[in-house]
């Protein structure tokens, strides 16, 4: 990726849904996941899809994902 953007996950026990948030935008990612690390993988996959540039460097797995 060219720049760093923050990304911040909060995930909610109770209802199992997970809040993407990245420089002033929300998103509410589609599924129900059974813990934090489910999340987690997922908000990497979604941040790496709708921010990544395609190239070959931008695997999800580098993506830093701060848990709140």
């Amino acid at each position: 990726m060219h720049e760093r953007l923050n990304f911040q996950l909060y995930f909610d026990v109770l209802s199992r849904r997970a809040l993407l948030c990245c420089d002033g935008q929300d998103y509410m990612l589609p599924d129900v996941y059974e813990n934090k690390e489910m999340a987690e993988a997922a908000a990497r996959k979604f941040a790496a899809d709708k921010f990544g540039s395609g190239k070959r460097g931008d695997e999800a797995s580098e993506i830093a994902i701060w848990p709140r």
